[in-house]
């Protein structure tokens, strides 16, 4: 293979030479390869070639030299930042360097140092919306906590000062202000401490609180009724006192120091009765009678209604105050269908619930003019309705509330065929008497009336 042509051949392209050679008539004649000759000078880039951003175009001066080369209008050149910053620098880091040495920033270019952050994300330490360290977490929990802590406290003196039943409601709420503040200090993710303390000490202040109240309030309630009766080995004196409201005028229902009694009987009962009232209802009437002069029960007496076959059909409890003596007390079953009561069975208290009530101390009921008669509008073919009245009153140191007026109707041969109950809501204690009337569904005729009253 021959070797290449030398330099300055006149077929060899040379620096300035178009990139085609043509022959005489015109022909392209193609270019010869040609070793790059290493020792050949290197061309710099001409000073105009450069510009400085900016500059405006010049004319040729007189020498021919070409004037400087301007950027057309809204073009940069290349290597250059069009907002003013170093070139070369990365995009995220052109603003900070352009703000740090005082060259403006261009418009519409954003202003933050730092690309924003990918969509759910936490934002970069420092920018809006990023937790700094130490920032606050969720109080909600521990201020739920305070707020039920502090209403369980106000509920709990509230329902302990009147009596009331939403006293009820306030453990529960200290119960659940108590679990909320431990949650809310011992969750890692919560905040609100100092709410979360202040809940925690309020229910366990509460919790105390509640637990003396119902001590406070249930031990009247253990004394004044179903306790045993306690004696004093040392002088004789009896430390339980009579129900509170039987003791008669002057008294105070306890007994005198040194005052010996006797072991309390259990009340019996001596008679039972009862009958269709209207539809569905039935009554009954109980006869107690308490055998003690120093005794007196706070009763509930608890009665069954029994089917001919010995099945229980119907159960019902009355309440009764049984002072010395017999009480009669009525009260009402409801038997659904066909089913007929056969016989009932009433339960009294024992002898141990009696309550200590010294006789010349315990006061009494009274009731005077009782009369009784039929309906007028009644029909000769049914027993009519008919009605008793009378007045009752008490000796007692204070008013009755409450009264039951028990009027039973006896026949002939002294069963006890019909029974009824009046309600007065008050009788005065200085032995005012108060009206009743008694209205029973079926008025038997002939029949002797019998009334007597308790609380």
């Amino acid at each position: 293979m021959p070797d290449p042509l030398p330099p300055g051949d006149a077929h060899t392209a040379t620096p300035g030479d178009p990139a085609n050679a043509s022959t005489a008539d015109g022909a392209a004649t193609p270019q010869r390869y040609r070793t790059p000759d290493l020792d050949a000078p290197q061309y710099a880039v001409p000073a105009y070639a450069a510009p400085e951003p900016g500059d405006a175009a010049s004319p040729p001066t007189a020498s021919g030299t070409p004037g400087r080369y301007a950027a057309p209008h809204g073009y940069a050149l290349a290597g250059t930042d069009p907002r003013g910053a170093d070139p070369l620098l990365p995009p995220y880091a052109r603003d900070g360097a352009a703000q740090a040495s005082g060259r403006p920033v261009g418009p519409g270019y954003p202003t933050t140092s730092a690309y924003p952050a990918a969509p759910g994300s936490p934002s970069a330490p420092g920018g809006a919306g990023y937790p700094l360290p130490g920032g606050s977490r969720p109080k909600a929990l521990a201020i739920v906590a305070l707020v039920l802590a502090g209403a369980g406290m106000l509920l709990l003196f509230v329902g302990a000062g009147l009596g009331s039943s939403s006293g009820l409601l306030a453990p529960l709420l200290l119960l659940a202000a108590f679990v909320l503040s431990l949650v809310a200090l011992l969750g890692r993710h919560q905040g609100g401490k100092g709410f979360g303390v202040g809940a925690l000490v309020t229910s366990v202040l509460g919790g105390l609180v509640s637990i003396v109240i119902a001590v406070a309030w249930l031990g009247p309630f253990g004394t004044s009724s179903g306790d045993d009766v306690v004696s004093n080995s040392g002088d004789g004196y009896y430390d339980d006192y009579a129900i509170p409201g039987v003791a008669a005028p002057g008294t105070d229902g306890q007994p005198d120091p040194g005052a010996q009694f006797p072991t309390p009987q259990q009340p019996t009962v001596t008679e039972t009765a009862f009958g269709h009232d209207f539809g569905d209802i039935w009554w009954y009437v109980v006869v107690v009678d308490n055998p003690n002069a120093d005794y007196v029960f706070d009763a509930f007496l608890d009665a069954q209604a029994y089917a001919e076959d010995g099945t229980v059909i119907g159960s019902s409890t009355a309440i009764a105050t049984l002072l010395s003596g017999q009480t009669a007390v009525v009260g009402y079953f409801t038997i659904e269908g066909e089913e007929l009561i056969d016989a009932i069975e009433v339960t009294v208290p024992e002898a141990s619930e009696a309550t200590l009530s010294p006789g010349e101390e315990t006061g009494s009921f009274s009731v005077d003019g009782l009369t009784g008669a039929p309906d007028p509008g009644g029909t000769s073919t049914r027993t009519p309705p008919g009605s008793a009245t009378g007045t009752v009153s008490g000796r007692f140191a204070d008013d009755q509330r409450y009264v039951a007026v028990t009027v039973v109707a006896r026949a002939t041969d002294g069963r006890i065929v019909r029974a009824a109950t009046a309600y007065v809501d008050a009788v005065p204690g200085d032995g005012r008497p108060v009206p009743f009337e008694a209205w029973f569904a079926e008025f038997p005729p002939d029949a002797t009336l019998q009334a007597s009253a308790h609380r």
